[in-house]
């Protein structure tokens, strides 16, 4: 009889500690799942001060990093700007691009670069038909435009193969393998920087036995400058 009784406290016992993990197990993971929600409350939601701050922030960090004119990506933004409030990033994002529209005049467009998506400043002066404003970079600019005005006056609907469009520069003195006194390596800024800022579009034509390239306004240069004001500027040019 005592071993029985033995037996059914024993069971007791072991009834009673298994509760009482289970009672702890719940309230842990209850504790957890309050801070988890309370973390993520933290990052979407800033108060009126943090919202302030992170959108001057990227305010400064846009016009600081257009200075290059590459896109700016929106992965880097989260990672160099908001960091720990990244899920706030529509917040912050819609109240900077108002900041720099009202104060500076400058709209930021969405553009896709590569698979992923990127933003660019455009200054509403420039967008209205002014010359694209590079500081110092002048002759970089005078090629540009020498280059997206040989584009829209192609006979392939606003498209130059590479070929055509350095045939047609070594009339200026301009040589793909040597280097210019102004413009200094002229391929690798047309093939390469005008490109990954957007100025320029240079695909991979499709077929044939060598290797072609083609090249198309660029979706900066679709923002920026009006083909109808640029090929009328070359006809003033060309009379003139």
């Amino acid at each position: 009889m005592q071993e029985i009784e033995d037996g059914h406290c024993s069971q007791s016992q072991r009834s009673g500690r298994s509760n009482q993990r289970i009672d702890e197990e719940e309230e842990e993971a209850e504790t957890e799942s309050t801070q988890i929600g309370r973390s993520q409350k933290s990052h979407k939601e800033l108060s009126k001060d943090e919202l302030n701050r992170k959108a001057s922030e990227l305010v400064r960090y846009l016009l600081f990093m257009d200075r290059k004119k590459y896109p700016i990506k929106r992965a880097d933004i989260s990672k160099n700007v908001l960091k720990e409030h990244a899920k706030a990033f529509n917040q912050v994002f819609e109240r900077a691009k108002k900041d720099l529209q009202k104060v500076f005049g400058i709209d930021v467009v969405e553009i896709e670069v590569g698979k992923s998506k990127g933003y660019i400043l455009i200054n509403e002066s420039i967008a209205q038909g002014n010359l694209i404003d590079w500081g110092d970079d002048l002759p970089k600019i005078g090629l540009l435009l020498v280059v997206l005005s040989l584009i829209i006056t192609s006979d392939h609907d606003f498209v130059i193969t590479e070929s055509q469009l350095w045939h047609t520069l070594k009339r200026f003195g301009i040589e793909p393998k040597a280097e210019h006194k102004v413009f200094g390596d002229a391929d690798k800024l047309i093939s390469q920087e005008f490109v990954r800022q957007c100025y320029l579009d240079r695909k991979k034509v499709v077929g044939g036995d060598e290797t072609a390239y083609e090249y198309r306004w660029g979706q900066r240069a679709e923002k920026e400058l009006s083909k109808k004001k640029l090929g009328l500027f070359i006809s003033e040019v060309c009379e003139g």
